[in-house]
């Protein structure tokens, strides 16, 4: 019996739809625990920087944020070691998405301590929420979009009903619980 091994538009098509749609599903499924451990170390975080400025009553306990994303680097090189998900668009994308936000966040930071006071919280909360959204929205994924519209338009609520002071802080706290339940419910769905 002979075979046709020629490819047609139709089976191409449909081969690369089910190459995309299983690197999209590698991508979330390895997501979840990069979402867990970032979810934790923000919970340390915030909490470690509200205890320090509630007890002294000195913000300048927020210097700490800086040190969360060199942090973080290291924590997520020994959490994925020996593990590569596919590379394609969508994960370089999501990569980038990320990397805007750890250059905004700190740079705006930045410019509010030193040049232009404004609400920190509510700007970091914003991007913070407005990344993770963007990431679900890439991903196709409704759990992660709808994380990130808490955290973005919750967080950005929270910190303008927050007094100013160590209390805005509770709110990356209940960002770093969402985002943390996001990754335990991916995890728990694959």
């Amino acid at each position: 019996m002979e075979t046709n091994n020629e490819m047609t538009p139709q089976r191409s098509l449909e081969l690369i739809n089910e190459t995309l749609e299983a690197n999209r599903k590698a991508i979330i499924a390895g997501s979840g625990k990069f979402l867990i451990m970032w979810g934790c170390l923000l919970l340390v975080f915030s909490l470690a920087v509200w205890g320090l400025w509630h007890l002294t009553g000195s913000p300048v306990w927020n210097l700490l944020w800086f040190a969360m994303w060199p942090v973080g680097m290291l924590v997520s090189r020994i959490v994925g070691k020996g593990e590569r998900g596919p590379q394609n668009y969508v994960s370089t994308l999501i990569g980038k998405v990320w990397a805007a936000f750890g250059i905004f966040s700190p740079v705006t930071a930045a410019l509010a301590i030193i040049a232009f006071p404004m609400n920190i919280s509510l700007v970091i909360i914003l991007l913070f929420g407005f990344a993770e959204t963007v990431s679900g929205i890439a991903l196709k994924n409704w759990p992660i979009i709808i994380a990130g519209a808490i955290v973005g338009i919750g967080g950005a609520c929270a910190a303008v009903a927050l007094a100013p002071g160590a209390e805005q802080i509770l709110l990356f706290t209940g960002a770093a619980l969402v985002l943390a339940l996001t990754g335990v419910a991916i995890q728990v769905r694959k």
